[in-house]
């Protein structure tokens, strides 16, 4: 079914670029890694790591379509977002290993059930996976706009090991950010059901990256401590919180009219864009180690 739409342009510069590159997390690395507190820490690896099966599952989920798409320019797109989000699921994967091999063994074992799901989903309900995909996406886009719009506060703490993926990571999501949409807009378009897909996809997140960090935070002797909460719930929820700065943004998406490409802010990748194109290690904040592979 394709339903009679007005696709919202993308800034005439924007190209989707899949970039390959490695980055320096290893166990050297810091363990509380992000302002050197556990729990904003361990909410980033509870959530960093839902990636590598969750970006796999937006891949098949918009795959699944494919053929139902005659427009050649989504076309390309949609090759493009998958390898961009196969490149994201493996560099997310690498950090997993890492806290894998510290004991947090917790990660990989939620990741098999994910997986399982994601799976099962996209086998027996492949609109659902899409309108799920095309939810989160809007999540990962308006927290990539977070990182780099507010850097000094969600992004520029990251240790130097960290800080490049998550620009990286956050480039990339804003560049690809309306493909899943755009999927659904084609093959279905309803208003309905994409309101009810965020719904629901905003009360899953919000119980899954606590159920995450809870063992990540009792392995380090964190859990019952009054500094670990008093400390880590203002930037969730705190006036500038990583929940409520946003949420401008966020409810955007509730609109009827509402496309990804009505927040305009390709404008803020440009310097990583020109870091990767001239393979240098230049500074964002912080020096960022990158290597091309």
């Amino acid at each position: 079914m394709d339903v009679t739409m007005k696709r919202v342009a993308p800034p005439e510069a924007h190209k989707i670029i899949p970039r390959d590159i490695d980055f320096n997390i290893t166990d050297s690395s810091p363990k509380y890694w992000f302002d050197k507190d556990p729990f904003k820490t361990h909410f980033f690896n509870a959530f960093f790591t839902t990636f590598p099966p969750g970006e796999d599952f937006f891949v098949r989920s918009v795959i699944h379509y494919r053929g139902q798409i005659d427009d050649p320019v989504l076309q390309q797109e949609i090759t493009d977002f998958s390898t961009q989000e196969g490149h994201h699921s493996r560099c997310h994967q690498d950090h997993l290993d890492v806290l894998t091999k510290q004991g947090y063994t917790s990660l990989e074992r939620e990741n098999k059930l994910i997986d399982g799901l994601g799976k099962w989903a996209n086998k027996n309900y492949p609109l659902t996976s899409l309108l799920s995909t095309l939810a989160l996406e809007h999540f990962t886009a308006l927290l990539a706009h977070q990182a780099l719009a507010e850097s000094e506060v969600f992004s520029d703490p990251a240790h130097e090991d960290f800080s490049p993926l998550f620009k990286w990571h956050a480039a990339e999501e804003i560049e690809h950010k309306a493909v899943a949409y755009d999927v659904y807009m084609k093959v279905d378009g309803r208003y309905w059901p994409r309101v009810i897909a965020m719904a629901g996809s905003t009360i899953g997140l919000l119980l899954l990256l606590p159920i995450r960090m809870t063992p990540l935070l009792f392995k380090d002797g964190k859990l019952f401590s009054w500094n670990t909460w008093r400390n880590g719930l203002p930037f969730l929820f705190g006036k500038n919180g990583m929940f409520v700065k946003p949420w401008r943004h966020y409810v955007q998406f509730y609109r009827r009219d509402f496309h990804p490409w009505d927040v305009q802010d390709y404008h803020l990748i440009a310097e990583i864009r020109d870091i990767y194109e001239k393979g240098e290690l230049l500074n964002i904040g912080k020096k960022l180690k990158v290597v091309k592979s």
